[in-house]
């Protein structure tokens, strides 16, 4: 006798299905002879029962695995076909008793008696599939072609095979032949009838039910079930869905067509758009919500596409043609809805996309257009501010962030940030935006919290990021931010600092390197003056006027003055700047210190040359010979006037020009503010050589200590933003022929196409360049000789 362990599946009482595992005791499982029709007869019984979930003695089970056991290996010849044939005939036969049952049905109870029927059916065959494992196992994976372990190919050809199935699969095909397709007509027209009643309000037919019978239709294929129940391996197969796809799923689609058809014209005759976008959204969650009670997941996704189509898709003329006056009129809630039913379709938002760019560029040309007065710079940056603040929290309420709605509204506020009335005029953008930051981050700037400014800095980036020129905006901030740390008018260096860093996350390193190296001179210089102090006091060399000067490296500040020649340090590196006032005449008072200074320097900096910068220079300076005594804060220029009248009250205008080597302008300018302030009076309005200037001996003030300042021109400050433009053209065409020298030589050969693309993406952050005025460089290059055309007139080759 031989003992052994098996697991084999029982039916429940309760209709379902458990696992048994116990020690079961045969006498051999030497294979001998069987009387068929005796064993079959008890078989045939347990079938019979199984398919209808009757209760089965465990006994009765044990005995009937091992008759078909011993069916399977009977000699003289096994009986494995021949009971294989008996089995499809048993279920036939059950099968066309369940067909009669079910056609005999009345139409209100067709879909219940078949749901029910069908749930008996489907796990009585789960169990005899189990029961006839050996005969699975072995009987026809012999009779199979090719091994089912040889791929999804040799798989599906099994399935093909009109007589060879595995039990379970076998009592599939059986409904599916000798019910459904006899029934089809019927069963799927009470279906469809349930689901369009239930579209309506007045299904009265179980959802259960009704979804029962459908995933009956996908059952039968071995779909969703028997497979991955029978073999565990097979469940990541591609899956069949053919009875479902073609008996129920292409009726129901065309059904669902038709109905939204007629539906969504009746709306679109009734509704207004608003409305009938509300309705469609509404019907659409409904349909969707209804497919996921009735439906096989396969065709959820189907409903809805099928839906949008027929009523958007068709009709997103009729959307698109109130659009425009929806975005004019800013109407969220249908700007929302329409966003809604058209993002799912295909190009369906373009329209959209495109209304709402124009309307966007609309609105802020005209704020940018309308702008007066003299604080043009401030009016700007808050104008532009409020389009983005006002249409970004449109894109993020209405369009949920979308990216293509951002893209849109990025693409607006470009071109109205960098809107010109004369496209030959230079742009205004940059100047605007560094002027409005110079404002914030000056002394005499709105007394604001470090909250606050943060804030505007942070909106100034916002705007920053919109300017194509934004090598032009570095040059206005570098200049800027250099008079602030000359003449100490920053605010605080946190702020500085806190701008730069911004600057640099929006553009990288390489375009804050110079302004952090201007920090970095302001502290060494500030270092550098109190060792001078000390040295002085270490050295008992008395200076008649203390200074503190300031070391800056030519290649970092933007400086430069009136009738100036550029030099360069001895060593040719960036070293102090190099940059010298010719002609002008310093004033005594001050050389003993300068000199002294200059011996300091040079015996610790040996090789690199001082050039001194009097017209960015400034002085304290104490009038003692009024009623009271005041302290003014003026430049070197303006001292080297007011020292012409140390020995006499009034000079002329000549007498000062020689005495101080100004130019005409420098002169004017600063002797007009000597006079504004009080301190000089001009004799006659008209200025010029002949014309006396007196020292005003009756001046008073309410303060004791003011600076004088100079008035800045229109023309000059047009004059500064004209010498900007032209500097930057230059940097930009050294830089185009850096980059495109850089990409040659990693690349070596290069198409043309591709040449410009990659040089566009590379200036980007820094400008935006002119085709041509890449090909005027790719021709520079040329002929300097580091890239040639190959033998293709469109490519470019790099040369060593």
């Amino acid at each position: 006798m031989l003992d052994y362990l098996m697991d084999i599946v029982t039916p429940k009482s309760d209709g379902g299905v458990q696992m048994s595992q116990y020690q079961c005791s045969f006498y051999s499982l030497r294979p001998k002879q069987v009387d068929f029709d005796a064993t079959w007869k008890s078989i045939e019984n347990s079938i019979k029962r199984i398919m209808k979930l009757q209760p089965l003695e465990r006994r009765v089970w044990d005995y009937n695995f091992y008759d078909i056991y011993s069916l399977c290996v009977a000699i003289p010849e096994p009986l494995s076909e021949r009971l294989y044939g008996k089995t499809k005939e048993c279920l036939e036969v059950h099968v066309t008793e369940l067909y009669q049952a079910i056609n005999s049905a009345n139409d209100s109870d067709l879909l219940n008696t078949y749901c029910q029927l069908w749930n008996v059916y489907y796990r009585g065959a789960l169990c005899v599939h189990n029961l006839f494992g050996y005969l699975n196992k072995q009987y026809i994976k012999i009779k199979r072609c090719t091994e089912i372990e040889g791929g999804y190919g040799a798989y599906s050809q099994y399935l093909t095979q009109k007589d060879v199935k595995e039990i379970g699969l076998l009592a599939m095909e059986i409904w599916r032949k000798k019910l459904i397709d006899p029934m089809e007509k019927r069963l799927v027209g009470h279906v469809l009838s349930a689901i369009a009643a239930d579209r309506e309000g007045r299904n009265n037919i179980p959802v259960d039910t009704v979804r029962g019978v459908i995933m009956s239709f996908v059952q039968v294929d071995d779909v969703d079930g028997m497979r991955e129940v029978l073999d565990k391996s097979l469940s990541n197969l591609p899956q069949n869905y053919d009875t479902y796809r073609e008996m129920f799923e292409k009726k129901f689609l065309q059904t669902t067509t038709e109905y939204y058809t007629v539906l969504s014209n009746k709306l679109l005759s009734e509704l207004s758009c608003s409305q009938y976008m509300e309705s469609v959204i509404t019907r659409i969650e409904e349909e969707n919500e209804r497919s996921v009670r009735f439906l096989h997941k396969s065709s959820h996704e189907k409903v809805i596409k099928l839906c949008q189509d027929v009523m958007v898709d068709a009709h997103k003329e009729r959307l698109y043609a109130v659009c425009h006056e929806y975005i004019e009129g800013e109407c969220m809630t249908d700007l929302h809805n329409m966003y809604r039913i058209l993002k799912p379709i295909n190009s369906g938002l373009s329209v959209v996309i495109r209304e709402f760019q124009n309307f966007v560029k609309k609105i802020g040309l005209e704020i940018v257009k309308d702008m007066h007065g003299d604080n043009i710079p401030q009016q700007f940056v808050e104008n532009v501010l409020q389009v983005y603040n006002r249409f970004s929290s449109m894109v993020t309420k209405v369009y949920y962030d979308d990216g293509d709605f951002v893209g849109a509204l990025d693409k607006a506020l470009q071109a109205v940030v960098n809107y010109r009335d004369d496209p030959r005029q230079a742009p205004k953008a940059s100047e605007r935006l560094a002027r409005y930051t110079d404002t914030l981050l000056r002394k005499s700037g709105k007394g604001l919290s470090d909250g606050e400014l943060d804030t505007k800095l942070t909106q100034a980036i916002i705007i920053f990021r919109y300017i194509e020129d934004k090598d032009i905006f570095q040059k206005f901030y570098s200049k800027m931010l250099a008079n602030r740390l000359i003449t100490n008018a920053s605010l605080s260096k946190d702020a500085e600092e806190s701008m730069i860093n911004k600057l640099k996350q929006a553009c990288g390193f390489e375009f804050t390197s110079k302004l952090s190296r201007m920090f970095t001179d302001v502290g060494l210089s500030h270092e550098l003056t109190d060792k001078f102090v000390s040295h002085c006091a270490v050295s008992n060399v008395t200076l008649n006027v203390q200074m503190a000067v300031l070391i800056l490296q030519a290649g970092a500040w933007p400086l430069s003055a009136p009738s100036s020649t550029p030099t360069s340090g001895v060593d040719g590196k960036d070293s102090t700047t190099a940059v010298q006032v010719t002609g002008f005449i310093v004033p005594p008072v001050l050389l003993p210190s300068i000199e002294h200074f200059e011996r300091y320097y040079q015996a610790s900096h040996n090789g690199r040359k001082l050039t001194w910068l009097f017209n960015l220079a400034s002085v304290e300076v104490k009038l003692h010979y009024l009623d009271k005594m005041y302290q003014v804060t003026m430049s070197v220029h303006q001292l080297a006037i007011l020292l012409c009248f140390e020995t006499r009250d009034s000079v002329t205008l000549s007498y000062i020009e020689k005495a101080t080597g100004l130019s005409d302008e420098l002169l004017s300018r600063n002797a007009r503010a000597l006079v504004d302030s009080g301190i000089l009076i001009m004799v006659k309005k008209e200025v010029n050589e002949a014309n006396e200037v007196a020292l005003n001996l009756m001046l008073t003030s309410k303060r004791l200590r003011f600076k004088v300042l100079v008035p800045q021109l229109q023309r000059h400050a047009e004059k500064e933003a004209e010498h900007v433009n032209i500097t930057a053209q230059q940097d930009r065409k050294y830089y185009m022929e850096c980059t495109i020298v850089r990409i040659m030589k990693t690349r070596k050969v290069l198409k043309h196409a591709a040449l410009v693309n990659e040089v566009i993406e590379q200036t980007k952050s820094r400008f935006t360049p002119d085709v041509n005025f890449i090909k005027k460089n790719i021709e520079s290059l040329i002929e300097k000789l580091y890239i040639q055309r190959t033998d293709q007139n469109d490519e470019y080759q790099y040369l060593a």
